[in-house]
């Protein structure tokens, strides 16, 4: 049973972290260790409170979503939030006078 599992769920779980790098990252450092640090404290959490848009009563129905409908929602999320912050960034940065 237990070599099942593993060889079963370890290569399905490695390939899920390489299709949704979004999620998963590809293992650079800086700021990225912080937020390495983060989900080792928190877990999934973090992403089921954000799936779940804060309502800790719609958790329960996010984990019953299928694997992947969860990891697309998620991804769609995390590459929303960067393009958002870039376009912040870059509004930004076009207010500010280069010396």
């Amino acid at each position: 049973y237990c070599k099942w599992y593993a060889s079963f769920f370890l290569p399905f779980i490695e390939r899920v972290r390489s299709v949704y790098t979004e999620i998963y990252g590809n293992g650079s450092g800086g700021s990225e260790k912080k937020a390495s640090d983060y989900f080792s404290k928190w877990g999934w959490y973090p992403s089921l409170d954000m799936m779940a848009g804060g309502d800790v009563l719609k958790i329960d129905a996010i984990t019953e979503m299928p694997v992947h409908a969860f990891h697309i929602g998620l991804a769609h999320r995390l590459d929303k939030q960067k393009m958002e912050a870039e376009l912040r960034n870059n509004a930004r940065g076009n207010n500010v006078t280069q010396l």
